[in-house]
């Protein structure tokens, strides 16, 4: 729909809602009190109050909303699957609407030949992979492990790696075009398709005006279409686990599997973040666990998994986890080689039951933002390259190390994710888990079996606040260490130190495109 024909909504008008239900139909429209607290609040945290939210099923729908909002003054949030924990869709001043992605999830144009796929940004991951596994085809990066609920355009506006980054990096990378539907209404098109005459099949035709709107959280206009590349998808798969008693020793092999480029996925556990995903796995009962790994590997890896159980790794050991992939088994099989030589310089070789499993089904429900026993979860990140990522660590740790005193009067647990991205760096994420009353949030969000096997602790406001404390100072200290971001949202620090230049060009172009400053504000601060 070009912006001439879009019906509009006058600036003076004291009823957008009302002339917005006109535009795109009442039943798009959410305004009940408890729905729009339940929108107003991520896993971690509440915004301010919202007005409405948008529920659109069409791009033209999504273009009629940004503009009607847009001439009344109200700001615009785009929400994807909602899972974000730096406040990226909460609300930071009223009148604040909501647009909820997740109708607009079409697959608009599957080019086998030429090796892209176009589809509407609500679509998640999961049935992305759904679309394209019968193909044997697939997206370089497929997806974070929360893909059944996280969208493609979430991915996009956050920043998201797991499946497939250790070769390919992050979202970012597989992308070739957007259309992004500006303040005005109007809708921009980057890479190839810009010009005119062409299909989005490049990433680059002049300018990278794609990357202009990754990462960028919604500040710039919502993203509405995203083309990804395609690739051939693995026909041969490997797994390997190794198990250290020293977390930097772990993390010196897969910084070197890394910058090798051996591994799809090389992620790694402490004792307490291996401990909660065990427990909460309970394998050897997890039927749909078992039948996808038979399914995926064959009746004898079945066995295996059975054989090994929960505990193919030691109680007071960290874990590191490799998921090869080959063109074929001669492939597979020297890649596995190259990274068991690495592995055991200061591993030990154990049950590979943990990758297995993960890629036997690697999108599954969004359940671990509770503990095995109820307890409330929240990371937080930062994104080393491998030369810094040893003395991070180190930081961190002594850091935790001095806030033992509050740790211990709260009962906060600290686990440890560690994963790498292409051949350049390393992520690392410090997990707290502690007890308090479940939110809103948790209750519509996690399985409802879930939620009554794990159970709910009493309130306990006092640790949620001494986390939100530990939480802040975690990120300014890796932030301090050199780490960049993804999730940035209104919590991580954007601007501060930033290349004055860099910054100036950045409020440029958020100034031409959003000039009244409504597209999700307070993001990138």
């Amino acid at each position: 729909m070009a912006i001439s024909e879009l019906k509009s909504v006058s600036v003076a008008s004291k009823d957008w809602i009302f002339s917005l239900g006109n535009l795109i139909g009442k039943d798009a429209l959410v305004t009940d009190a408890s729905e729009l607290a339940f929108y107003g609040q991520d896993v971690f945290a509440k915004g301010a109050s919202l007005s409405a939210v948008v529920v659109p099923s069409t791009v033209a729908d999504v273009q009629a909303s940004v503009k009607a909002m847009t001439n009344a003054d109200v700001a615009v949030i785009a929400r994807g699957g909602g899972l974000s924990y730096t406040d990226g869709f909460l609300a930071e001043r009223t009148p604040s609407a909501l647009l909820d992605l997740l109708k607009l999830d079409k697959l608009v144009e599957l080019n086998t030949e030429d090796r892209y796929v176009t589809v509407e940004t609500g679509m998640t991951w999961a049935a992305l992979d759904a679309v394209l596994e019968p193909l044997m085809l697939r997206t370089p990066y497929w997806g974070p492990l929360s893909g059944l609920r996280s969208t493609v355009g979430g991915a996009l506006s956050q920043g998201s790696v797991f499946l497939g980054a250790g070769l390919h990096g992050s979202v970012g990378d597989s992308v070739l075009s957007l259309d992004v539907v500006l303040a005005d209404g109007s809708i921009i098109k980057t890479g190839s398709a810009a010009a005119g005459n062409a299909a989005p099949f490049m990433r680059y035709f002049g300018p990278d005006m794609t990357g202009v709107f990754i990462g960028d959280a919604g500040a710039l206009g919502v993203k509405v279409r995203a083309t990804l590349k395609l690739i051939p998808r693995p026909t041969e798969l490997g797994f390997l686990s190794f198990e250290y008693d020293d977390c930097a020793q772990m993390l010196a092999a897969m910084s070197e599997v890394s910058r090798q480029g051996l591994a799809s996925e090389c992620f790694g556990f402490d004792p307490v973040l291996m401990a909660v995903r065990k427990k909460r796995m309970s394998m050897l009962s997890d039927a749909k666990t078992l039948l996808s790994v038979v399914k995926k590997s064959g009746v004898k890896a079945g066995l295996e998994l059975i054989t090994a159980g929960r505990d193919f790794v030691g109680a007071d050991k960290f874990s590191a986890h490799a998921v090869i992939e080959g063109d074929n088994k001669t492939d597979t099989a020297a890649r596995l080689e190259k990274v068991k030589i690495i592995m055991a310089v200061h591993g030990k070789a154990t049950e590979n039951s943990f990758p297995k499993a993960l890629r036997a089904m690697p999108f599954t429900p969004p359940n671990s933002m509770l503990g095995p026993d109820g307890e409330r979860w929240v990371p937080v990140h930062g994104i080393f390259p491998h030369s810094k990522s040893q003395y991070a660590l180190a930081e961190l740790q002594k850091f935790f190390a001095s806030k033992n005193a509050l740790l211990t009067q709260h009962k906060i647990r600290i686990g440890y994710l560690l994963s790498t991205i292409a051949h350049q760096a390393t992520l690392i994420e410090p997990v707290f888990y502690w007890s308090d009353e479940h939110t809103e949030y948790h209750k519509r969000v996690v399985e409802a079996d879930y939620l009554k096997k794990c159970g709910e602790p009493t309130a306990n406001p006092a640790a949620t606040k001494a986390v939100v404390q530990l939480k802040r100072e975690t990120a300014d200290l890796m932030r301090n260490l050199g780490c960049t971001h993804f999730q940035i949202g209104k919590f991580y620090n954007y601007r501060e130190g930033r290349n004055a230049a860099s910054l100036a060009l950045f409020d440029a172009i958020k100034a031409s495109l959003d000039p009244k400053g409504l597209m999700n504000p307070g993001v990138l601060k």
